[in-house]
């Protein structure tokens, strides 16, 4: 009698353990879905010299998130510029972005920015590693502060065949934030985006660039890290 009791008591605990487990397995699984998402960022890019050593800067991108079923933001950004010696660009600029967060409230933000891209290596069979640093004024509509942000781009260009042909394209990005404003940025580290794809001529001044890029942004909380599926088209002048 004391060993059936002994047993039952046993069924009982290990039970309760299996579903306390499951729970805590079901918590756990849901955690990255909360926390993560599958966007698709789409890019067209019009960007060179135009009259000597004047440059032009183009770009519209509509990014989809909320696995990539809504268009969750919106940016325009244009700039003109000048070359220097060595192929190094200066660049200041304009930036306007509408922001439709789900869920959440819609805003615009308003950017003045400014930026040097230059070539750190570059080889006579294409190969080349290029960076660009750019300095953001953030300004959120209905709002009253001024963001301060830097970012730092690499991007490794490998073709395969020699200069002009395709090849693997590697970029990374950091963001770092000056100041706390009363719209929601935070001094420190904001984020970081890693993307790896492909860089396909599709003619002598059109470029297409597809690939993944990963998002990781320094948010309160859980810190996010969407999954972007990232397509440009960058058509160069000159």
């Amino acid at each position: 009698m004391k060993r059936h009791r002994h047993n039952h008591v046993i069924s009982h605990r290990h039970g309760a353990g299996m579903t306390r487990l499951a729970s805590l397995a079901i918590t756990l699984l849901a955690m990255p879905a909360a926390a993560q998402d599958v966007q698709s960022w789409n890019t067209l890019l019009l960007q060179g010299p135009v009259d000597g050593k004047l440059l032009l800067w183009a770009e519209l991108q509509p990014r989809f998130t909320s696995d990539a079923s809504r268009l969750g933001q919106f940016v325009a950004r244009g700039a003109v510029g000048v070359r220097l010696k060595h192929d190094i660009d200066l660049h200041a600029g304009y930036h306007f972005q509408h922001n439709n967060p789900a869920p959440g409230i819609s805003s615009d933000e308003h950017r003045l920015w400014q930026q040097i891209m230059a070539p750190v290596v570059r080889n006579s069979n294409g190969h080349a590693l290029i960076t660009r640093w750019r300095l953001e004024e953030r300004m959120v509509e209905n709002a009253q502060d001024l963001g301060w942000r830097l970012r730092m781009m690499w991007r490794l260009q490998l073709p395969l065949n020699g200069k002009g042909t395709a090849g693997p394209l590697l970029i990374s990005e950091s963001f770092l934030a000056f100041n706390s404003t009363d719209w929601g940025a935070r001094r420190g580290f904001d984020q970081q985006r890693s993307f790896v794809g492909w860089l396909q001529p599709l003619s002598p001044h059109l470029n297409l660039e597809a690939g993944y890029m990963h998002q990781y942004a320094n948010r309160p909380g859980r810190n996010p890290g969407n999954h972007v599926i990232s397509i440009t088209l960058n058509r160069r002048l000159g």
